[in-house]
């Protein structure tokens, strides 16, 4: 178990899982519940009216988008956007064709790379 201070308050704890203390932890996920909340009762809201009324950051709104965890209200049609193509998303940072195409294109390199290898002797050092 290592210790270290929390980047958010400073104090001591015990590393288990997140990277931040317990204190913390429940203070974000009040925060996260609040905006979801929030985003559920007000579909029509925009990025900058979620965080203005829940006061937190925009940055911090997109980051829920982006990490799946809360979906993009009605409102906030063409503010969140894949990362890959541009095409209006409401969660995650990719559309699904493009974490499609994505994909395929990760096979096709691994598959390429076991057919060029083949035969060879693999060593660890």
């Amino acid at each position: 178990m290592e210790t270290r201070n929390c980047p958010r308050c400073g104090k001591i704890f015990a590393m288990i899982r997140e990277p931040i203390c317990k204190q913390c932890v429940q203070e974000e996920e009040a925060i996260f519940d609040k905006v979801r909340e929030y985003v559920k009762d007000n579909q029509n809201s925009t990025i900058r009216e979620v965080a203005d009324a829940c006061e937190v950051s925009t940055k911090r709104i997109l980051q829920y988008i982006r990490d799946g965890k809360l979906d993009a209200a009605s409102g906030m049609s063409g503010e969140v956007v894949c990362s890959k193509c541009g095409k209006n998303i409401r969660t995650g940072r990719m559309c699904e064709a493009c974490i499609k195409a994505t994909g395929s294109q990760v096979s096709s390199m691994q598959e390429q790379s076991r057919i060029k290898n083949r035969g060879k002797l693999h060593v660890d050092r």
